[in-house]
């Protein structure tokens, strides 16, 4: 019953985005993000406790980025709704391109292309304005709890011009979808638990997911950092990074220091616009 709800408020959410004008969207995505902070006084704690360990922000500091962080989240997510009706016009128009060379030199090397990003800005939209750009992009997708919520936002993604690779197969379809010179998109900031390496992140331990550079080692694919940093309602400016190679032969405490890299990358991307990042998230949990 409580999957039914959940949809029957989704469906309504979707048909007011599609069918009013697009400034409904800021004003629904602001009652969402309203709605969502009321309604999760646990993850509020868990921003707040984030928030004051990895930026050394006091208490006040860390309840007024609060509501920022989720207001990203409620737009996030009145723009998912609507992305696979956005025309590559549309992108043109919300997005800023800042590095995207990067990612067409990485493409041209024809060996796949890793896209290491995380939950930052709108990182749904990111695949969807990549399939505007040019390139085919799959992503590895968890699923959800809600199956029908699940079949929902994936044919959203698939829509929107996004490959879903289920986590449960993601070997198999990365190592395929890199062998056809496809981008694989990599969000490697949250908790790895047992299966990751331990590595520095705001200067804590923090379990890290492997699967980029391994992938990379492994098959010759190239890594691209990107990530897309929300600048407003349906504005955004995408930053990619130079490629970086990964040599078949290095040993597994030079992974580690490529991976240290990345992950460098993104603490800096956080500390840039703190609010995009999904605080949310128990990212330290395995080492805490």
């Amino acid at each position: 019953m409580k999957d039914k709800i959940s949809m029957f408020f989704y469906n309504i959410i979707r048909f007011l985005l599609i069918h009013l004008p697009p400034v409904t969207g800021r004003y629904l995505g602001r009652a969402v993000a309203k709605l969502a902070y009321l309604l999760t006084s646990k993850r509020r704690k868990i921003v707040v406790s984030n928030l004051k360990k990895a930026l050394a922000l006091n208490d006040q500091e860390a309840k007024s980025l609060l509501k920022e962080v989720y207001l990203n989240l409620g737009y996030n997510f009145t723009e998912f709704l609507k992305q696979d009706t956005f025309s590559r016009e549309d992108i043109e128009e919300m997005v800023e391109f800042t590095g995207l060379e990067y990612l067409e030199a990485a493409a041209a090397e024809g060996n796949g292309v890793i896209l290491y990003t995380g939950h930052f800005g709108n990182w749904e939209l990111l695949g969807a304005i990549l399939d505007k750009k040019g390139y085919s992009i799959d992503a590895i997708a968890r699923e959800q709890n809600n199956s029908l919520f699940d079949k929902k936002i994936n044919q959203i993604r698939e829509n929107s011009g996004v490959g879903v690779i289920p986590k449960g197969l993601a070997v198999r379809k990365v190592f395929k979808s890199l062998k056809q010179n496809k981008v694989v998109a990599f969000l490697g900031d949250q908790d790895a638990r047992g299966r990751g390496w331990k590595l520095k992140f705001f200067e804590r331990d923090a379990s890290t997911y492997t699967g980029a550079v391994e992938f990379a080692q492994r098959t010759g694919a190239v890594i691209v950092p990107v990530f897309l940093h929300r600048r407003g309602w349906l504005k955004h400016e995408l930053i990619a990074y130079p490629l970086r190679k990964i040599g078949k032969d290095l040993s597994e405490a030079e992974l580690k220091k490529e991976l240290q890299a990345l992950v460098k990358i993104t603490e800096d991307e956080i500390k840039k616009a703190p609010a995009n990042w999904m605080w949310l998230h128990k990212r330290w949990k395995t080492y805490s």
